[in-house]
């Protein structure tokens, strides 16, 4: 190997591992909003543009299969009215019931996994897809939010 090419991976490693090192420094909120709900102990990192624009509803009164919470974020339109289809749903279930459902269904069922500890598991899954007009401002907002959290991964915490 040319001493110009071995020259060329060291420096391209260098800077690999300069960036990863970066990157890990970065606080994992920067200029986020954290949503926090008190039944639960949940608390949620979201986009500081998420501000202001959704309300969460629980459909859960009961714990039924180790359901908890089913927390369903709607997207808050121009007027005020709220979307039907949420743009996340955050699911919080008793770990053992959890890990009774098969692995390979989990998933697809209730979300991706979160956050989780020896009581509790929290799974988000984000919308299918946008359910407003196309090209209107209040789709073009919901898109954005949606954009904003498939960009980076979420984040929550448990508190006992």
């Amino acid at each position: 190997m040319s001493r110009l090419v071995r020259l060329t991976l060291a420096l391209a490693a260098s800077l690999a591992v300069a960036c990863g090192e970066k990157a890990a420094e970065t606080p994992a909120r920067v200029g986020g909003h954290l949503y926090t709900d008190a039944q639960s102990g949940v608390g949620l990192d979201l986009p500081s543009v998420w501000q202001g624009r959704y309300r969460v509803g629980d459909s859960v009164t009961t714990t039924t299969a180790g359901l908890e919470r089913e927390l369903a974020f709607r997207f808050v339109r121009a007027d005020s009215t709220l979307v039907n289809e949420p743009l996340i749903v955050v699911r919080v279930f008793k770990t053992a019931a959890w890990n009774k459902i098969p692995a390979d269904a989990a998933g697809g069922l209730f979300g991706t996994v979160i956050a989780s500890d020896a009581s509790h598991t929290v799974a988000v899954r984000t919308a299918a897809g946008n359910p407003l007009a196309q090209g209107t401002a209040d789709a073009l907002a919901y898109d954005s939010l949606m954009m904003v959290v498939l960009q980076r991964p979420m984040r929550a915490s448990l508190r006992p």
